[in-house]
C-alpha cells in the first residue's frame, strides 16, 4: 500500500464535470478518448500533483517515467456493475495515479507473476477470484492513511515491509473486514504484494545510498548531517520511496516534517 497519505484536491475537475454530463458513461472508452484525451490526460496529471509524482500504492517516482507507464488505478473495481447507482470508473475518489506493477520487469531478474505489485497483483488477484470487486475494509485505500504515526517498519536486512504493531494499537478508528488494524495492514502488503523481491531490492538502493550519506557526514564530522538530508529528502514533494526513507531518517524526518506542517 501507499505508506504515506493521499490528499486529494477537491472537485470540480474534469472527471468530475464529465461524470456530472455524462453519468452513465465507461471510463474506457468513453472518458479515455472524450476531448481527444485531454480530459484523461488533465487528471492523470492532476493525481500525479496531488500525489506528489509517487505510485499511490508502492511509492515509486513515476512522474519522470514515460507516458505509458504512468497508469490510474480504480481503487474499487470499475467493472463492478453491482450497484446501478454508482458508476466507480467515473468517482473521482476512486483513482489513483500507480506505477506499472512489475509489467516492465526483466524477467530473468524478477519473473513474473510473483514480482507483480500495486494494481497489477490486485487484479491479478481479482483475475484468480482471490480478491473481490468490491475491496474496500480488505486493505487500506491510500486516502486512509494517517500521517502519524507510521504503520510500516523497513526490515534493513532484507528491504521487507514489516506491520507497526504500536501505532496499529492506536489507529482504531478505520473500518474494516478483519479482527485487527494490525492484520488490516499485513494483509496490504500481502494484496498489493509490497516485498515482492523487486521492491525489496529497490529499498535497499534506498537504503545504501542512506548508509552512504551517513558514512559521508560522519567522516567530516558533520554533527548536522540528519537535519541536512532530512532538509534534502522532504523539502520538495516527494523523493520516491518516501516511507522507507521517513523511518530510516526516524526523528530527524519527523522534526523536519512538523516544520513544514506535513500532513500526508
Amino acid at each position: 500500500m501507499r505508506l504515506k497519505k493521499i490528499n486529494k484536491s477537491q472537485p470540480p475537475n474534469a472527471l468530475t464535470v464529465y461524470e456530472n454530463q455524462h453519468p452513465n458513461s465507461n471510463w474506457d472508452p468513453d472518458f479515455r478518448n472524450y476531448n481527444a484525451g485531454n480530459d484523461y490526460r488533465a487528471i492523470k496529471g492532476l493525481l500525479l500533483e496531488d500525489q506528489g509524482g509517487l505510485c499511490g500504492y508502492c511509492e515509486r517516482n513515476i512522474k519522470t517515467q514515460p507516458i505509458h507507464k504512468q497508469r490510474i488505478e480504480h481503487f474499487h473495481s470499475k467493472s463492478d456493475s453491482s450497484n446501478p447507482t454508482k458508476n466507480w470508473a467515473l468517482d473521482w475518489q476512486n483513482i489513483f495515479a500507480v506505477c506499472v506493477g512489475g509489467d516492465d520487469a526483466q524477467k530473468s531478474i524478477h519473473p513474473l507473476p510473483i514480482n507483480l505489485s500495486c494494481d497489477s497483483h490486485k487484479n491479478h488477484l481479482i483475475s484468480k477470484q482471490k480478491l473481490a470487486l468490491a475491496c474496500e475494509g480488505l486493505f487500506l485505500n491510500p486516502q486512509d492513511i494517517i500521517a502519524r504515526p507510521r504503520l510500516f517498519h523497513f526490515e534493513k536486512s532484507s528491504g521487507a515491509l514489516s506491520v507497526n504493531k504500536e501505532a496499529c494499537a492506536d489507529f482504531n478508528y478505520l473500518e474494516h473486514q478483519y479482527g485487527s488494524v494490525e492484520e488490516l495492514v499485513q494483509k496490504t502488503i500481502s494484496i498489493l504484494n509490497l516485498n515482492c523481491q523487486r521492491l525489496c531490492d529497490d529499498r535497499l538502493e534506498i537504503l545504501k545510498s542512506y548508509n552512504q550519506e551517513v558514512a559521508k557526514a560522519r567522516r567530516v564530522n558533520d554533527r548536522q548531517g540528519f537535519e541536512k538530508l532530512a532538509r534534502r529528502w522532504f523539502s520538495d514533494k516527494w523523493p520516491s520511496f518516501f516511507t522507507t526513507r521517513r523511518i530510516l531518517l526516524d526523528q530527524h524526518a519527523e522534526v523536519f516534517l512538523e516544520q513544514i506542517a506535513f500532513n500526508g
